[in-house]
């Protein structure tokens, strides 16, 4: 997933860190824009199963440590087919084990 030139995302996601700032600050939480496509992760290029904890590529363990230093997330992303791109919904589940339902 590769950064598109002119994309609104930026401009979306700076408007959305500003917005919540102030709530942030009450409630001593920390905000990092952080964007996915500077990442740059390939779609499914692991050998292993996510739950196996097991990453041959240094740009998946890099995004499995982002996931587990973080409480949450906020995605901010254009619709695709009425939902998320493949690549984002892929993204988030490449990085551990998947929740309990």
């Amino acid at each position: 997933m590769a950064p598109v030139p002119g994309a609104l995302g930026p401009a979306v996601g700076a408007w959305l860190t500003e917005t919540l700032a102030p709530s942030a600050l009450t409630l001593d939480v920390a905000l990092t824009p952080l964007p996915l496509g500077d990442l740059r992760l390939p779609l499914l290029d692991e050998e292993e199963h996510p739950s196996t904890g097991v990453y041959h590529h240094e740009h998946t363990r890099r995004w499995s440590a982002i996931v587990d230093e973080a409480d949450g997330f906020v995605v901010v992303t254009p619709e695709y087919n009425y939902g998320m791109p493949a690549t984002l919904w892929c993204g988030p589940r490449s990085a551990g084990p998947l929740p309990p339902r």
